[in-house]
């Protein structure tokens, strides 16, 4: 709401809590395009959405998160607010996907969940899971990309906020 986005894509919906909160903040042109690889987690979403008079507003994709962005992306499809919660491996993919197709619009936010996965961030490389290390690598990729400016709130299990800069 604070930045009047109106296309949001949710990559990693879940049970929809997130994809609902935001849908019911957007205007009632205003959409959100949900990643979910599970089908029937995303019916169980659904369900819910259609008891929401926000529920309209939702439109669930059903397939893996990357196979999803290069779908949009061929479409030419661009989201003014991006939330990522899914496969953590996958993070640094998302992230150059969002940004070397444009599916995030100049001066968009990206709002990542995880992003200090346990405080695994800060172990030695040796000690860290397969995700640890992920989220790891992800940190670093996104603190070094110039096109895009950062801030890690180490909120829970951290969440980072990172701005596509206009040029």
């Amino acid at each position: 709401y604070m930045m009047q986005a109106k296309r949001i894509l949710e990559v990693g919906m879940f049970t929809g809590y997130s994809a609902l909160a935001m849908a019911e903040a957007l205007p009632e042109d205003g959409c959100v395009v949900a990643c979910e690889v599970d089908q029937y987690v995303a019916d169980f979403a659904r369900h819910c959405f259609d008891d929401s008079s926000h529920g309209s507003k939702i439109k669930i994709e059903v397939a893996p998160a990357l196979e999803t962005l290069e779908k949009l992306a061929a479409a030419q499809e661009s989201f003014d607010l991006v939330f990522i919660d899914a496969s953590k491996k996958e993070y640094v993919d998302y992230f150059k996907l969002l940004l070397d197709t444009n599916l995030l619009q100049p001066e968009g936010i990206i709002a990542v969940d995880n992003t200090l996965y346990q405080g695994q961030v800060y172990l030695p490389q040796d000690k860290r899971t397969a995700n640890g290390e992920a989220i790891a690598t992800f940190n670093r990729v996104v603190a070094e990309d110039e096109r895009v400016e950062q801030v890690l709130l180490p909120l829970r299990d951290g969440l980072t906020i990172i701005r596509r800069k206009s040029n």
